[in-house]
């Protein structure tokens, strides 16, 4: 019998998870209605500066993909890079919310561009290095599926936290100096840095397999590249209602909502998809129940029946996000297994710089989204269930065409189940 994989660094990787998703969740939901409705940038301003970061971040997350097809000791690379990358997102995130780049004159915009874009460089190299420990740290595949399921635990909660804090900060009509912002990033960087010291310092033992040499390897882009498409319909167009929601009433209810939801995700998810006997038919039964829970949201129900719908919409996000994840993780593995090279820092920054280009392009759409209700164009919000039912459509589109390629018969999904 093998011996039990070690649960210190499951705990350290799941508790690193915790904190560097509070960093970036706390910007991705704050930041614009901080820039939008705090410091008094137009809507459309507001998307733009959104897009610019989060297309940059993309960018170099893709060029970090590059670079490390060349790193030979990708364990131990991840492990000091999620220390340096952790340690200057705290730094960064604490930066752009600082109450000192909330006044000025027209300079202001390019100081909030300049913070956004260190934020994002420091944070690309942490969450690739994060996540890529997913499929690093694992004994075995048993273990591996236990990394990804505590990530799908943690990362809601640490959502849902935000989403508490986050009355702390939607309403607030006071000044920025006298905003909470500041203080929320200052405890979210102590924590940032609890988390990474301990992984850092842990000593990994060295990867059974060594790293192949002499001969190229292709990616396993075959079995990536439809998980990629999912991702990005996901992402930019599934996952544009939820974003929208700190702008209509109730706001701040309805996204406590919706993480709350992602909170049981792992748990409905795991118990549909042993119900129905495949990935494909729970990405299809999640997708369509989410297109319901946002038409009834958008119709402006009572509040009770909203805040259902939001956390119906939630698990059923989550729940798709989950699978794709999982199926990521079990690729880098046996990639790995198949090539005698590991490829998992390259596989999780393209799947980082995809999502993260995916939110560029939704950080566009809700500043037009914004600026359409703003000027009470009719349809502002039919815009957003239209765009949730592309993405929905998209994402199962490319994982049945790749099923019914035989791609998911490959030895990466449990069970061999499309």
């Amino acid at each position: 019998m093998p011996p039990a994989a070690p649960a210190l660094p499951r705990r350290l990787h799941a508790a690193g998870h915790f904190a560097r998703t509070l960093s970036w969740s706390f910007t991705d939901l704050a930041l614009g209605y901080y820039l939008h409705a705090r410091l008094g940038l137009p809507a459309a301003q507001t998307g733009q500066l959104l897009f610019v970061s989060l297309a940059y971040s993309a960018v170099l997350d893709l060029l970090l993909a590059a670079l490390f097809t060349a790193v030979r000791d990708q364990r131990r690379t991840a492990l000091r890079l999620q220390l340096a990358g952790g340690a200057g997102t705290a730094a960064s995130a604490c930066l752009l919310f600082h109450p000192a780049l909330a006044s000025g004159g027209e300079e202001r915009l390019a100081w909030l561009l300049a913070a956004s874009l260190l934020f994002r460089t420091c944070y690309a190299v942490f969450d690739v290095a994060q996540n890529a420990l997913t499929s690093l740290l694992p004994a075995d595949d048993a273990d591996a599926e236990r990394y990804v399921t505590n990530r799908a635990r943690v990362v809601p909660a640490s959502k849902l936290c935000i989403a508490a804090a986050l009355f702390a900060v939607v309403g607030d009509a006071g000044p920025a100096q006298a905003g909470n912002e500041w203080r929320i990033s200052l405890a979210i960087g102590a924590l940032v840095l609890l988390a990474a010291v301990p992984l850092a310092c842990w000593r990994a033992p060295p990867l059974a397999m060594a790293r192949a040499h002499g001969r190229s390897v292709a990616l396993p882009m075959a079995a990536l590249g439809p998980v990629l498409v999912a991702i990005a319909a996901e992402t930019a167009l599934t996952g544009l209602a939820g974003r929208v929601f700190p702008f209509i009433a109730n706001g701040a209810a309805l996204t406590f909502a919706m993480v709350a939801g992602m909170v049981l995700a792992p748990w409905i998810t795991t118990g549909m998809q042993r119900s129905l006997g495949s990935e494909l038919r729970t990405i299809i039964v999640q997708t369509v129940a989410g297109w319901g829970c946002v038409g009834l949201l958008l119709a402006q129900p009572p509040a009770a029946l909203a805040i259902t719908c939001a956390a119906g919409y939630g698990v059923c996000l989550a729940g798709v996000g989950l699978i794709l994840w999982r199926r990521t993780a079990l690729i880098a593995r046996h990639h790995a297994a198949r090539t005698g090279r590991h490829d998992d820092l390259t596989c999780f920054a393209l799947l980082t710089g995809t999502m993260k280009l995916s939110i560029a392009l939704s950080s566009l759409l809700l500043g037009q989204v914004l600026a359409a209700a703003e000027a009470r164009h009719a349809g502002a919000l039919d815009t957003v269930l239209l765009l949730t039912i592309s993405g929905g459509m998209l994402s199962i589109a490319a994982l049945a065409l790749d099923a019914r390629r035989g791609q998911a018969r490959a030895p990466w999904l449990p069970g061999g189940r499309p």
